[in-house]
C-alpha cells in the first residue's frame, strides 16, 4: 500500500512538472488587451503584410488601397450585392438631415478615378473573403464612422468621428486652401488630452483614451470620402494637431504616420505630414522621430515660469527638452531636419517683442548645433475657448512679433484662423464625455 502511494505521488509530481514546463513554453496571454492591439484592420497593415494576408499577390493589395485612398471601402465597392447608392450612404444621410445635397457617385464614375492598370486587377470573391478574414467588417462598421459634419463660411469642415469599439467621439478638421487646390487635414491621436495646456479646450477634457493606428488612419479615410462627396479640395497633407498629445500615444501615431507616407498606401509626401508634440519628456522627440514625417514642437514659451503657466504638466527644464529635440533632429536624415516651432500667442502673456527675442535666442542655439536644421516658426493667435483669463492678441502685436523674428533671419508665419465659428480652430477641439450607461 505504501509502495502504491509512493508511485502515485511520484507520478503526480512528474505530471505537475510536465505541465509547468508546457506553460512556460506557451505564449503568455495578457489579462488585458493593450490599447495598441484593440483593432487590427487592413488600414494600418504594412503593405507587404497585407499582400501576404490576401494570398493573391501585390495587385490585390493595390486594388484595396486604390479604394482606401478615395475614401471607399473595398468590401463594399467590389461586392456586387451592394448598390451604388450605399457606397457613400453614411455621408448622404447626415447631409440630408441638414437639408444639404451632395454628389452621388456611381461605380462606373468611381472606376474612372482608378488607373486602368489597377482597375483591371480588382478583387474577386476569394480576395474579398481573404480581406474579411484579416480585417473583419467594413471600416465604418468596425473602426470609425462619421456622426456629424459642420462647415464654416471659409470652407473649413469639421467631422465628428465616432469610434465604433468605445463609442467615444473625436474631431477631425478639413482645411481647404483655394490657392493650392488642396486641403490639409488636422487629425486626433487621443480622446481628450492629459497635458492640460491652459489655452486649449481639449486639455480641459483630460485623457479618456488612446486611438489605435486604425482609428487614426480611419480619420484620413473618412475625410477623403467627405472631400469627394462634397467636392472639397482633396486632402494631400496631414497634421497631428487635433485632440491629444501624440507623444502619449507614440507607437500608434508612428505606425499610422508611416502608413500615410507609404507610397503604396496613402502616398503622402513626408514633408506634408507633421507630428506636433508639446514634449512631455525629452525622449518624446526621439520616439516620434521614428516616423517619416516633419517634426514640430509646440513650444509656446521659452522661459520656465511662463512655460509652466501655459503647460502646467511641464516637468523638465527648457534646456533638457531642447537637448532631446536636438538629439532627435541629429538622428534624422537631412531632408527631415526641416522643423516647425509653434507658439500660441496670447494677449499680453507671451506676445511681446521681448518674448520674440527670447525665442530667437533659444532657436539660434539649436541652429548652431544641428547641421542642416531649417526651423520655421508658426505663430497661432489664441482662439477663444470661453476662458476669461486669456484673450486674443491684437493684430499689431502679432505683426510686431513676426517682424522681430524675420528681422533676425527666421522664417516666421502667422497661421490664419480658420473655422472658429464652428469651434474647429486650433485649441477649440473638444467633445463631451461619453455618458455612462
Amino acid at each position: 500500500m505504501v509502495c502504491q502511494k509512493a508511485l502515485f505521488l511520484t507520478a503526480l509530481v512528474a505530471f505537475i512538472r510536465c505541465n509547468f514546463a508546457l506553460l512556460e513554453q506557451a505564449p503568455k496571454i495578457p489579462t488585458k488587451i493593450k490599447e495598441s492591439e484593440r483593432i487590427r484592420s487592413p488600414l494600418s497593415f504594412q503593405f507587404d503584410d497585407l499582400t501576404v494576408s490576401l494570398e493573391r499577390g501585390i495587385g490585390r493589395s493595390r486594388a484595396v488601397w486604390e479604394c482606401y485612398r478615395m475614401g471607399i471601402d473595398p468590401l463594399w465597392f467590389y461586392d456586387e450585392s451592394i448598390a451604388d447608392s450605399q457606397l457613400d450612404d453614411s455621408v448622404h444621410k447626415i447631409l440630408k438631415q441638414q437639408g444639404r445635397e451632395a454628389k452621388s457617385w456611381t461605380r462606373d464614375e468611381l472606376k474612372m478615378l482608378i488607373t486602368a492598370k489597377r482597375r483591371e486587377q480588382g478583387l474577386g470573391k476569394a480576395a474579398l473573403e481573404s480581406l474579411r478574414k484579416v480585417g473583419g467588417e467594413s471600416i465604418e462598421e468596425s473602426v470609425a464612422t462619421i456622426r456629424d459634419i459642420s462647415m464654416a463660411r471659409d470652407g473649413t469642415t469639421k467631422l465628428l468621428v465616432r469610434l465604433v469599439e468605445s463609442g467615444f467621439d473625436v474631431e477631425t478638421v478639413i482645411i481647404p486652401w483655394e490657392e493650392t487646390g488642396r486641403s490639409t487635414l488636422c487629425i486626433s491621436s487621443q480622446v481628450g488630452c492629459a497635458q492640460g495646456c491652459t489655452f486649449c479646450a481639449t486639455g480641459k477634457m483630460g485623457r479618456l483614451q488612446n486611438l489605435s493606428s486604425d482609428e487614426i488612419c480611419a480619420q484620413v479615410f473618412l475625410a477623403r470620402k467627405v472631400c469627394r462627396v462634397l467636392d472639397i479640395n482633396p486632402v494631400d497633407g496631414v497634421v497631428f494637431m487635433g485632440m491629444g498629445e501624440p507623444a502619449d500615444n507614440a507607437a500608434n501615431v508612428v505606425r499610422a504616420a508611416n502608413v500615410l507616407t507609404s507610397q503604396d498606401q496613402f502616398g503622402m509626401a513626408q514633408r506634408k505630414v507633421t507630428i506636433s508634440t508639446v514634449a512631455p519628456t525629452p525622449d518624446a522627440f526621439m520616439e516620434l522621430g521614428r516616423a517619416n514625417t516633419t517634426l514640430a514642437w509646440s513650444i509656446h514659451a521659452t522661459t520656465p515660469e511662463l512655460r509652466k503657466e501655459l503647460v502646467p504638466t511641464t516637468k523638465y527644464s527648457m534646456n533638457e527638452l531642447r537637448q532631446g529635440y536636438l538629439d532627435a533632429l541629429k538622428s534624422r536624415p537631412m531632408k527631415l531636419r526641416t522643423t516647425m516651432l509653434e507658439v500660441v500667442l496670447i494677449d499680453k502673456i507671451n506676445d511681446s517683442v521681448e518674448d520674440a527675442d527670447h525665442l530667437a535666442q533659444f532657436v539660434q542655439e539649436m541652429i548652431d548645433e544641428v547641421p542642416g536644421m531649417k526651423p520655421m516658426v508658426n505663430l497661432i493667435p489664441f482662439n477663444d475657448i470661453g476662458f476669461q483669463k486669456f484673450r486674443k492678441p491684437k493684430v499689431e502685436r502679432v505683426w510686431a512679433f513676426q517682424e522681430r523674428l524675420t528681422s533676425r533671419g527666421f522664417k516666421c508665419f502667422i497661421r490664419t484662423t480658420r473655422g472658429d465659428e464652428e469651434s474647429a480652430a486650433c485649441g477649440q477641439l473638444a467633445t463631451k464625455r461619453k455618458r455612462a450607461e
